[in-house]
């Protein structure tokens, strides 16, 4: 169990779950085996296996939060929308604590919202008809004129209905806005963020990859739809983005109800909007808080460091909206750091802590990873060795 453990935290996902199998032979009623394993094959985007891995661990222990949260992103990704909804629902239950439920029940129900109005709404076909009024339809270079009239609104309620996400989950919860009246076609679109990416989901079902294109810039995205057979443009989202991407990052997908483009952040940077305009500020990347050192970086895989410089500052907030937990107010906001962080920053606070003392915690493996962690005690103080 133990070489598995390691095995995953090195990010060998397939060496990691044949270790977990390995284990499961000498000991094949640990539910925890199980839920590992499930996140091991999720990370390898074997779905179906982490559905049944993490059914087990919840039929050996009932009480295991984990085991849930495994069950519901396996099958959110298999698009079992409702499936996906009643795990999370009942590890919420269960693991009341863990506030990743609650954005993935929002998740789902946008998209079983989504389902119901591309089932029960026929009047979405219109643009074909709508030649006369070329204005209302899919032509995308008709962009600039104000918003066309039936065809284009139509977003605007389904993005409402999703809840606004507390301010002190910011980080962690997504955050959906739309902008339909800056881009023109026969499908809508929404998009969320969490801490380093940002998604933005184009709702059209049954397309073939070939009907799609997009193209990434360092600030720039551009997705379009084209018809089936006559190659003619249906839909075009173009955006001046509100902050930086990683381009080497990004990716797309087209699922059975939509496509889904998910970008990196370059930053931790969080944007006040999908789409750089004169209303919303601009980014500061010039401001040392907001870029850290580093700056942009390769993959998804590597994280920035935290800003410990705002640390008071939000502790300070969270507890004045009762968002923390009774005791040493600090002592709660890291233990929330340490369980929202992925695991190369749980890696490398444990590692700085323990190599320090107690005197330094950093979120950045990158930075710790490779040399021992100096003790630095605070303005004022000397470390001494203890002599027993």
């Amino acid at each position: 169990m133990d070489r598995a453990n390691q095995a995953f935290v090195e990010e060998e996902y397939e060496q990691a779950v044949e270790l977990y199998t390995e284990a499961l032979k000498t000991d094949p009623n640990n539910a925890k085996i199980y839920e590992c394993r499930s996140h091991a094959h999720i990370k390898l985007e074997n779905y179906l296996e982490a559905a049944e891995d993490a059914a087990k661990a919840i039929e050996l222990d009932p009480t295991m939060g984990k085991a849930y949260l495994r069950r519901g992103m396996a099958c959110f990704h298999l698009e079992e929308y409702e499936a996906a909804k009643q795990a999370f629902e009942a590890g919420a239950k269960q693991a009341p604590d863990m506030t990743q439920f609650k954005t993935w029940i929002r998740k789902c129900q946008a998209e079983i919202d989504d389902a119901q109005e591309q089932d029960t709404a026929p009047p979405a076909k219109q643009p074909t008809p709508a030649k006369e009024p070329a204005a209302s339809t899919a032509t995308p270079k008709a962009a600039p004129p104000p918003p066309p009239t039936p065809s284009a609104p139509a977003p605007a309620p389904a993005t409402t209905s999703e809840p606004q996400p507390a301010a002190a989950d910011a980080a962690q919860q997504p955050i959906t806005k739309a902008a339909p009246s800056e881009f023109v076609g026969k499908y809508r679109h929404q998009w969320y963020q969490l801490q380093n990416k940002v998604t933005v989901d184009v709702y059209a079902k049954n397309l073939k990859k070939e009907q799609v294109e997009v193209s990434f810039g360092e600030q720039h995205l551009c997705i379009v739809i084209r018809a089936e057979g006559s190659g003619e443009e249906e839909y075009r989202l173009e955006a001046d983005l509100y902050g930086k991407v990683d381009t080497g990052a990004c990716r797309w997908e087209v699922l059975k109800t939509k496509v889904e483009v998910t970008m990196t952040k370059a930053t931790t940077l969080q944007w006040g909007s999908l789409e750089r305009s004169a209303a919303v500020a601009a980014p500061n990347y010039s401001n040392p808080a907001q870029e850290p050192v580093g700056g942009k970086y390769p993959s998804s895989h590597v994280k920035a460091p935290k800003d410990w410089s705002k640390v008071e500052a939000e502790v300070k907030e969270l507890e004045q909206k009762g968002e923390l937990e009774d005791g040493d107010p600090l002592n709660a906001f890291f233990k929330k750091i340490f369980a929202q962080g992925d695991e190369d920053q749980r890696r490398a606070m444990m590692k700085s802590f323990v190599e320090s003392n107690g005197t330094v915690l950093s979120t950045n493996w990158n930075e710790v990873g490779a040399k021992k962690v100096e003790c630095t005690p605070p303005d004022g103080m000397v470390a001494k060795k203890w002599e027993s």
